[in-house]
C-alpha cells in the first residue's frame, strides 16, 4: 500500500461522519469516560484492517483515491449499521457492546442487513410484475407483463441494488425521487427502503386480487412516469362511478363524464359521495378477496392516493 493510500485512510479514520451511529457512540463513550484512549486506538486499527480487506477485494485501481476512500467509508458505514442494529439506537448499550465485542461482528451484521436489502430489491425488480393468464397454446415468454412499480420506483430499486438510497421517506407510490442517491448510513435508511419495498409488493398483491383477464384486455397508453398500476386503478374507478361495473377500458369521453359527474371544480377534488363509493368498494372487494390485513390497508390508502391525483387538472388525462 502506498504512502498516499495510508494518508487517505488516516484522514478517513480521524474525520468521522457525524451521521454515523458509530461516530456518535465513540463520542458518547469518550465523554462519559467509558471508552479509553487505548480502546479508541484499537477501534481505529480494527477499522483500518477492515478497510484494507475491502480495498484488497473491491478496488481495482489502487491509485484511485476515490475508490479507496469509498471502501474506507464502507467499512465505517457497515460497522456503524451493525452496531446501531445491535443496540437499536441506545448509546449507553452501544458503548457496552463496543467494549465487549470484536468490531468485525458489527461489520458482519451491517453487511448482512445491506445484502438482504439488496437481494430483496433485486427480487422486487424482477418479480413484482403482473403476468397475463396463460392459454394452453401460449408459452410463458409470450405472456404480457405489467410491472407493479413505476419509473421512479425503478430508479429507487436500481439505486438500492447499488447500496444507495434515493428517497427520504417511504411513499404509497413514488411520484419522484426526493434526493440524489446516497449511501445507506443509518438503520432508518434501511427501514425506509424496506417500507418502500413493502409498498411495491403490497401493490402487486392488490393488482393480483383484481380480475386479470379484463386488465390484460386493455391497451394502456404510455404515461409520463410509466405508472400502469395507477392507470389500471383510475380506469376501474371511472367505470365503477359511471357504469357500476368492473372494467378497465377508459377513453376521453369516459374521463370527461367522470369529471362532470364526480369532480368538484371549485374545490379541485373528487366529490365526497364518489370517494365514499369507491373507497367502500375497494374495502369490500379486498375483504372478499381474503387479502392479508396489510394488503387491504395498503389498497385503500393507494386508492386515496389515486383519487388525490384528480386534484391536479394536468394529471387528469392519463
Amino acid at each position: 500500500m502506498t504512502r498516499n493510500q495510508k494518508m487517505f485512510e488516516a484522514d478517513a479514520l480521524t474525520h468521522y461522519n457525524r451521521r454515523l451511529f458509530l461516530a456518535q457512540t465513540l463520542e458518547h463513550g469518550q465523554q462519559t469516560g467509558r471508552i479509553s484512549p487505548a480502546h479508541l486506538d484499537k477501534i481505529h486499527q480494527d477499522t483500518a484492517s477492515l478497510a484494507h480487506k475491502l480495498i484488497a477485494i473491491k478496488v481495482e485501481d489502487l491509485s484511485s483515491g476515490t475508490e479507496i476512500r469509498g471502501q474506507i467509508q464502507e467499512a465505517f458505514t457497515l460497522t456503524s449499521l451493525g452496531l446501531e442494529y445491535g443496540c437499536q439506537g441506545a448509546l449507553d448499550k452501544s458503548v457496552r457492546l463496543l467494549n465487549s465485542n470484536r468490531l468485525i461482528k458489527f461489520f458482519q451484521i451491517g453487511n448482512t442487513l445491506v445484502d438482504k436489502l439488496v437481494e430483496r430489491s433485486r427480487n422486487t425488480l424482477e418479480k413484482a410484475v403482473l403476468i397475463s393468464p396463460a392459454t394452453p397454446a401460449m408459452r410463458p415468454v409470450d405472456q404480457a407483463k405489467i410491472p407493479a412499480y413505476n419509473e421512479w420506483e425503478v430508479d429507487f430499486l436500481e439505486s438500492t441494488i447499488e447500496r444507495k438510497l434515493a428517497i427520504d421517506t417511504a411513499q404509497l407510490s413514488l411520484y419522484q425521487l426526493s434526493v440524489p442517491p446516497r449511501a445507506l448510513m443509518r438503520l432508518a435508511d434501511i427501514n425506509i427502503a424496506n417500507q418502500q419495498l413493502d409498498y411495491i409488493n403490497h401493490r402487486l398483491s392488490y393488482l393480483r386480487a383484481l380480475p386479470q383477464e379484463p386488465i390484460f384486455a386493455v391497451d394502456y397508453p404510455p404515461n409520463i412516469d410509466c405508472d400502469t398500476a395507477r392507470q389500471i386503478t383510475i380506469a376501474l374507478m371511472v367505470n365503477l362511478v359511471l357504469y357500476r361495473e368492473v372494467d378497465f377500458h377508459l377513453d376521453e369521453e369516459d374521463l370527461d363524464n367522470f369529471r362532470n359527474i364526480a369532480y368538484d371544480v371549485e374545490s379541485c377534488t373528487v366529490k365526497k359521495a364518489s370517494q365514499d363509493l369507491l373507497l367502500g368498494w375497494i374495502r369490500g372487494y379486498m375483504d372478499l378477496a381474503n387479502q392479508p390485513e396489510e394488503v387491504k390497508k395498503y389498497a385503500v390508502e393507494y386508492w386515496r392516493y389515486c383519487l388525490s391525483i384528480f386534484n391536479e387538472n394536468s394529471l387528469l388525462p392519463i
